[in-house]
């Protein structure tokens, strides 16, 4: 009961926190803590690169989990899809504030952004791209223990895999800016016992970031 209670206040201060971001900033990559456009669609291709080595032909569903604005699938609608892979997505945040600036985005339609913070309906892949980097907690176990539920929901949800993307430090801590640091192989041994095989992905690129891709 106190773990539920706690997740709970999690939720309500990860709303108010990237609620008041996304007021100040609007629909760009600094709306929801990004620090630049090349970095956030980085992150996307080496997350879809995983997807498509898995799957690589045919039609691919995927939850985007922590979608913020949709820049995920603005990205997959401007050319990603070609005549090997298809993906069919669906965007889920449990800010409602991004639910309905995506909802509301033109090129998209609306039914495939759900409040939530793991999917509703089982898809091939669940994709999380930078969903648990913003701290609302000093406290460095309540969190890891909060990222690690939320783990648990999207893989139960999760025909092949999820693939996630943490930022990644020798030791894991919570720096003053509130941004999570990992220990990956921490993280990676994890998912290895309680979900399915998982490997590490790391990009020259983008040097502190770590993704999972943990498939069954």
């Amino acid at each position: 009961m106190r773990k539920m209670l706690r997740a709970l206040r999690f939720r309500k201060l990860i709303t108010g926190v990237y609620t008041k971001r996304f007021q100040k900033y609007g629909r760009q990559p600094s709306g929801v803590y990004w620090s630049d456009k090349d970095r956030q669609l980085s992150r996307f291709s080496i997350i879809l690169n995983q997807v498509a080595a898995v799957l690589p032909k045919g039609s691919v569903s995927i939850a985007d989990v922590g979608c913020g604005y949709g820049a995920l699938a603005h990205h997959l609608r401007n050319g990603v899809n070609s005549d090997y892979i298809r993906y069919h997505y669906t965007g889920y945040d449990i800010n409602p504030t991004l639910i309905r600036a995506c909802r509301g985005a033109p090129g998209i339609p609306s039914k495939q952004f759900k409040l939530g913070d793991c999917p509703s309906e089982v898809v091939d892949f669940s994709v999380m791209s930078g969903t648990y980097n913003m701290s609302v907690t000093r406290d460095l176990d309540h969190w890891e223990t909060y990222i690690l539920d939320c783990l648990e929901r999207c893989w139960r949800y999760s025909r092949h895999g999820m693939v996630f993307n943490l930022l990644s430090a020798d030791y894991s801590y919570i720096s003053e800016g509130m941004l999570y640091h990992s220990n990956i192989h921490n993280i990676r041994r994890y998912c290895r016992s309680n979900f399915g095989a998982t490997r590490i992905i790391r990009e020259a690129r983008l040097p502190s970031d770590a993704t999972l891709v943990v498939v069954r």
